[in-house]
């Protein structure tokens, strides 16, 4: 291993170790025995920490991430259990950085535990069990058009409690049903009513470059029926990796919104 920094302080200490040839057997040999061409350097450049060195070097510690379930010995992931009853233990992680306070660069841990030990990396946590989300009943279908011609009826139902922690989504808080009107209408003289429809929003992700000026507006989505827009809305979404932990930046997410007709074909928006 590597000796000790030795001279000067700052970045002119020098680090020594020795390199000897080994035979493949493990005893050692001359060193003529070896190839000169590949043989590891026994010196090498170090910065040599001194006591006045302490106010311009600092552990940066980021937030802890989220907290995940323990892995099992062979590297997959503990399954949520269907009848979870109380908490999971899990590992939340976070990252340190020895830093220079100055400029802000990193530097080797080796400086910063010169004068403090390094913080924990991870720490215990506990997952608390998934709940899925609760919707009211339904309530009673709506009245049909007397008009002549195709009408909708509706009913709707709201939502009790949110899903949280990983459970089941909220199902469809509306449902359409066509009337039937034994009374036709002429030709040209329909009558209809409009009403929106609107899907969930999707995860938030960070936008591609093509994307990056289209936060806010309204689009045609060209994936789907051609009547049909999407939406946007900006969401703040912390980068993956990042030196500093209070930086974050915009993502956003994307929702399906479609204009309904009476008669179930779609309207443009």
């Amino acid at each position: 291993p590597w000796g000790r920094c030795a001279g000067d302080c700052g970045p002119d200490g020098i680090q020594s170790r020795s390199v000897w040839c080994v035979h493949k057997d493990g005893w050692t040999t001359h060193y003529s025995h070896c190839k000169q061409t590949s043989r590891p350097d026994s010196q090498q450049s170090c910065f040599k920490v001194c006591d006045w060195h302490n106010e311009l070097f600092e552990w940066e510690v980021s937030d802890w991430q989220m907290c995940k379930l323990v892995l099992f010995t062979h590297g997959e992931v503990k399954p949520r259990t269907s009848e979870c009853t109380t908490a999971q233990h899990g590992l939340q992680h976070r990252k340190i950085h020895c830093m220079q306070t100055l400029n802000r660069t990193v530097v080797a841990d080796e400086i910063c535990e010169y004068f403090t030990p390094r913080p924990p990396i991870e720490q215990v946590c506990l997952i608390p069990c998934p709940r899925d989300c609760i919707v009211s009943e339904f309530s009673s279908w709506s009245k049909c058009n007397k008009g002549c011609g195709k009408s909708l009826q509706h009913r709707t139902r709201s939502v009790l409690s949110p899903s949280l922690y990983g459970g089941s989504k909220c199902p469809n808080l509306t449902e359409s049903r066509l009337c039937e009107s034994k009374q036709s209408c002429p030709a040209g003289e329909e009558i209809y009513t409009y009403s929106l429809k609107v899907g969930p929003w999707s995860e938030c992700r960070m936008p591609h470059l093509k994307d990056i000026n289209l936060s806010g507006r309204t689009m045609l989505d060209f994936s789907s029926d051609s009547s049909e827009r999407g939406s946007f809305r900006q969401q703040s979404n912390k980068p993956p990796n990042h030196s500093k932990p209070w930086s974050i930046e915009i993502g956003y997410q994307t929702r399906q919104v479609r204009c309904s007709r009476s008669d179930g074909k779609n309207a443009m928006l």
